[in-house]
């Protein structure tokens, strides 16, 4: 008897410590970051990718959205670079044009 006590106060505590963590999320939900932001203006990243530019640099970023032989992007379901963004304004370089290789100037974390 004193074991499924044990039990069921551990499931209980557990499950209102994840249900407290859950009410804790500062975002909204749905929000992307990119709902305040004017038309036109670059998009910023999720916060998912908090500190990844800062970590993997522009070859991070390029890593799931650039281009490769096989598919643009690489990541099947990530936001493809724009063309302007390639060596000469032209994808088929799949070289990131050098001005553009600092991502957070344009896409600040969101």
């Amino acid at each position: 008897m004193k074991k499924k006590a044990v039990a069921t106060a551990l499931v209980l505590t557990m499950a209102l410590g994840a249900g407290a963590l859950a009410g804790c999320a500062t975002e909204r939900a749905g929000y992307t970051g990119n709902d305040d932001i004017p038309t036109g203006a670059p998009p910023l990243m999720p916060p998912t990718h908090v500190g990844r530019a800062d970590n993997l640099g522009a070859a991070g970023c390029y890593g799931c959205h650039g281009a490769n032989d096989l598919a643009n992007p690489m990541l099947n379901g990530a936001t493809a670079l724009p063309d302007d963004h390639y060596k000469d304004g032209n994808v088929e370089t799949k070289k990131i044009e050098p001005t553009r290789e600092q991502c957070i100037t344009c896409h600040p974390q969101g």
